[in-house]
C-alpha cells in the first residue's frame, strides 16, 4: 500500500507547519505528502511532498454557513480529500500536530468497515464518543463508494456547525470511526496525560513554536 499523508493549509500556516512535516518525514516511511495549500508552491523545499493549490476550489461555497469565522475554508478541505485525491486511504493532520516517533501502525488499523480511526476527545464525549480529527486515517476508498464524502460537503454548505468539519464527521459518520490508540494523538490539554506519546498535538494554542516538540524538529534536516 501506498502511504500517503495530507495537510490543508491557510498561508498564514506555512511556516508553522514546517516542523510538522518535517517530524513527519523524518519519522517515517511515508511515500507523499500532498500540501494542500493556497499557491502553486511551498515556501520551503521538502523532499517528498506534492503541492495542490486548491484556492479555487468549488466544494465549498464562500456564502455557506461554515466558510467565514472561528476557522477558515482550509478547515473543511479534510472532509474534501476523498474527492481530491486517488488513494484509498490517507494520514490526514493538523499542522500544530508533531511526529516523534514511529508511526507504521497506523497504516495497519483495521479499516475496512470504518470511515477512519481517529482519536476521542474525552471532555467532549458526553452521551456519545466524540472525535478528534486532527489526526485522522481517513478511509478514502469507503468515503467514496458509500457517498459519504459526498453527504458530508453536502451538509457543511448548509448547517453551521462549531467545531466545522470536526463537528460534521462526528455527527455524519457516527457508528463508522475506529478509535485510534490516544498515543497518536496526545494532547497537551488531555487527560490522562500519555507518558509516552507519538504524535504531540498542540490544539488550542494560537503560538505552538514555544513547545519543545516544535522546537525539536524546527532546525531539522530531512535527508532527501
Amino acid at each position: 500500500m501506498k502511504k500517503a499523508a495530507a495537510y490543508c493549509m491557510t498561508r498564514n500556516l506555512y511556516k508553522l507547519a514546517v516542523p510538522s512535516i518535517k517530524s513527519l518525514l523524518i519519522n517515517s516511511d511515508v511515500d507523499t505528502v500532498y500540501l494542500l495549500i493556497e499557491d502553486d508552491e511551498f515556501p520551503v523545499e521538502l523532499p517528498r511532498t506534492k503541492v495542490i493549490n486548491v484556492s479555487g476550489q468549488k466544494y465549498f461555497k464562500q456564502d455557506g454557513p461554515n466558510y467565514y469565522g472561528k476557522y477558515t475554508y482550509m478547515t473543511m478541505m479534510r472532509a474534501a480529500l476523498p474527492k481530491i485525491l486517488k488513494e484509498s486511504q490517507v494520514l490526514s493532520l493538523d499542522c500544530d500536530t508533531i511526529v516523534d516517533g514511529d508511526i507504521s501502525a497506523l497504516w495497519e488499523l483495521p479499516l475496512k468497515d470504518y470511515y477512519l480511526s481517529a482519536g476521542i476527545e474525552p471532555h467532549k464525549s458526553i452521551g456519545r464518543l466524540y472525535f478528534n480529527t486532527g489526526v485522522a486515517m481517513l478511509n478514502l476508498a469507503k468515503l467514496r463508494k458509500d457517498g459519504k464524502a459526498d453527504e458530508i460537503i453536502e451538509a457543511l454548505n448548509k448547517t453551521p456547525y462549531a467545531f466545522v468539519e470536526q463537528d460534521c464527521i462526528n455527527e455524519l459518520c457516527a457508528g463508522k470511526i475506529l478509535e485510534m490508540p490516544p498515543e497518536y494523538n496526545s494532547h497537551n490539554w488531555a487527560k490522562p496525560t500519555i507518558k509516552n506519546p507519538v504524535i504531540l498535538h498542540y490544539a488550542g494554542f494560537p503560538d505552538w513554536r514555544q513547545f519543545s516538540g516544535f522546537q525539536k524538529y524546527a532546525n531539522m534536516e530531512v535527508e532527501k
